[in-house]
């Protein structure tokens, strides 16, 4: 029922705005709530929006951000130590869907891709490449081109997007946009949210370790101190 009037609603306002300008770009997400199911082949949501304009349409989907520090080995009073030398800040995922139909990928859109990608520090900018080489060697940075499909021949400009998520989503908020890019137009559109949840202990897992990093880390270290504990004794024995 909530699918139905929303559907109804864009459907009055593209009346409306096809009456009033052109480029007009309207979308919405029908479910803010996604459960992951492992190993399904359907698509986790779709995105239905409507549009006139004639240039590059551009859906993306941006996971929680996530953060990685750098470090480097550093002689202490002739001990080796680590050492911080910067930090990077992304989405944990970062996907784009385009309407276009051959694999010439917008500039502006791989520009996006790096602009969301903070380094602080003193690195430079290959380890960023290296990052988004790593992340969309697992599907979670990826850009999918001729990924609209039209709802109705009659109706070409209504449209809608499956999007597929990978196993390997991490769980949260996401920030779902839709853009016009052409002739220097840049990213800004409204942003929809979604929840992302994963059912299982790797999910509780995942949470716990961001949202209480300080205690995770005790416990990890108590495990760690555990298991070598034991170990040792074991091999003592033998």
């Amino acid at each position: 029922m909530l699918f139905n009037i929303k559907i109804f609603t864009i459907l009055i306002i593209v009346t409306l705005a096809e009456k009033v300008c052109s480029d007009t770009l309207i979308f919405d997400v029908p479910k803010d709530k996604i459960i992951l199911i492992e190993k399904s082949t359907k698509a986790d949501f779709n995105v239905y929006g409507f549009s006139d304009s004639k240039k590059t349409l551009v859906l993306k989907v941006m996971g929680p951000s996530q953060k990685v520090i750098l470090q480097k080995k550093k002689k202490i009073f002739g001990m080796w130590t680590w050492n911080k030398t910067g930090e990077f800040s992304y989405p944990g995922l970062f996907h784009y869907y385009t309407n276009n139909k051959n694999n010439e990928i917008d500039f502006d859109i791989k520009k996006d891709l790096v602009d969301n990608i903070r380094l602080i520090g003193k690195d430079d900018d290959n380890l960023k490449k290296d990052l988004i080489e790593k992340k969309m060697s697992l599907d979670l940075f990826q850009i999918k081109n001729d990924s609209f499909n039209i709802i109705n021949d009659n109706v070409p400009s209504f449209f809608k997007i499956p999007v597929k998520l990978p196993d390997n989503s991490p769980s949260g908020k996401y920030l779902v946009s839709m853009n016009l890019i052409g002739q220097g137009d840049k990213f800004e559109t409204k942003k929809v949210e979604i929840f992302v949840q994963k059912p299982g202990l790797s999910s509780f897992v995942f949470k716990f370790a961001h949202k209480f990093s300080f205690i995770y880390g005790i416990f990890s270290a108590i495990i760690a101190i555990g298991l070598g504990i034991i170990a040792g004794i074991i091999f003592k024995k033998g």
